[in-house]
């Protein structure tokens, strides 16, 4: 799954990586909890743009802006026959930017071991959402998105058994395209060749609380200790 994550860029260089201007009011985040407006980018029609949406995906049905079955993530495997995320997928794919995310690694007792995955590179990675578009009781509009996850890669199945669908940049353009291609789904479901090399490490705890937002969250426990990659 993907519960938490980190867009620690900067305002100046948004543009330059991500090819659009960050959206009006952004800044660098370390832990980007649920529920909270997060960026994502999608395509207009007229060309891509980066704005906000609530991490929290409401169900068509609803006009509740809390709906207790708001959704953060979305099976890859079975989001484009559910009638939560069914339209969704057809006409709502965006894409969700991060300098990485996070994951824990369940222990016993109850306690879990936070890590922290990126790109070998230290380029952002461009996880798979879904937005759709809901009018409230009150007759405003609000945005809402889910990231889209899949089966953990051998690098990350030992810390968690889902991940983000982390898009190579090859699928970038046919994920955001009007009709979604035949097949693709099927190829993100498989680990392709050219997808980036990720490494995964150990941090502090104190990402788990949503409060604490500062670039400490994501040195690792031990600075010595190599971080586990998958090439």
């Amino acid at each position: 799954m993907c519960g938490r994550f980190a867009l620690s860029l900067v305002a100046s260089e948004f543009a330059d990586v991500l090819g659009v201007p960050p959206p009006e009011g952004y800044r660098p985040r370390w832990n980007v909890a649920p529920d909270s407006p997060i960026v994502i980018l999608r395509n207009t029609g007229a060309g891509e743009v980066a704005l906000f949406a609530r991490w929290g995906f409401l169900p068509p049905w609803t006009a509740q802006p809390n709906d207790p079955g708001r959704q953060i993530n979305a099976r890859l495997e079975t989001a484009a026959q559910k009638p939560m995320f069914k339209a969704a997928f057809v006409k709502g794919r965006c894409l969700v930017p991060a300098t990485g995310f996070y994951e824990w690694q369940k222990q016993s007792g109850g306690r879990s071991r936070p890590f922290f995955v990126r790109r070998v590179d230290r380029a952002p990675v461009l996880m798979a959402g879904l937005w759709r578009r809901n009018r409230l009781t009150d007759g405003s509009l609000l945005e809402t998105v889910a990231i889209l996850t899949r089966p953990a890669d051998p690098l990350l199945a030992p810390i968690h058994h889902r991940m983000p669908v982390v898009l190579p940049a090859r699928l970038v353009e046919l994920w955001l395209a009007t009709e979604l291609p035949v097949g693709l789904v099927d190829e993100l479901l498989s680990r392709a060749p050219d997808e980036p090399s990720l490494e995964a490490f150990e941090i502090g705890r104190g990402v788990n609380d949503p409060r604490i937002d500062h670039p400490g969250l994501v040195e690792p426990v031990l600075e010595t200790d190599p971080p586990a990659r998958l090439l």
